[in-house]
């Protein structure tokens, strides 16, 4: 059986300073749907011909204005049982240029946490994806 999926990159941008808690960026949906207003990680879907690192890219720049200059693919999250088949790729981001801001009509905010704040956030549902909270926990933050 063939299995048609869709594909897509997101982001953990992390914010490093010595002496300081690391700090990862959200985005807050400006979805009609169950996402409305919850928060998620920069990135988005891989389109046909692109490969998913490029869209990564693309994707970030849209979305948060930065342009990533590193990162590391930490996680695969295949969806196949589902009605809509997707597989979501994952990334760690520790090099980045700009300054994060709106680009996006499906967003209405952003901000950094730390990883108390990210915790927190998740416990109280505030999170997109209930699986954000275990792909935190693979990173090193």
């Amino acid at each position: 059986m063939l299995v048609r999926a869709t594909l897509s990159a997101h982001a953990f941008v992390m914010d490093v300073q010595p002496g300081q808690a690391t700090r990862l960026l959200l985005v807050q949906l400006n979805y009609s749907d169950q996402r409305r207003h919850k928060w998620a990680l920069p990135g988005g879907f891989v389109d046909q011909g692109e490969t998913i690192e490029k869209a990564l890219q693309r994707e970030v720049a849209e979305e948060v204005a930065l342009t990533l200059n590193q990162w590391q693919q930490f996680s695969v999250v295949p969806l196949l049982l589902c009605e809509l088949p997707h597989v979501g790729f994952l990334f760690r981001c520790d090099g980045w240029q700009g300054t994060p801001r709106l680009t996006s009509r499906e967003l209405c905010d952003l901000r950094w946490v730390d990883r108390e704040t990210f915790n927190a956030m998740a416990d109280a549902g505030e999170l997109a994806y209930t699986e954000m909270r275990i792909q935190g926990d693979l990173l090193t933050w």
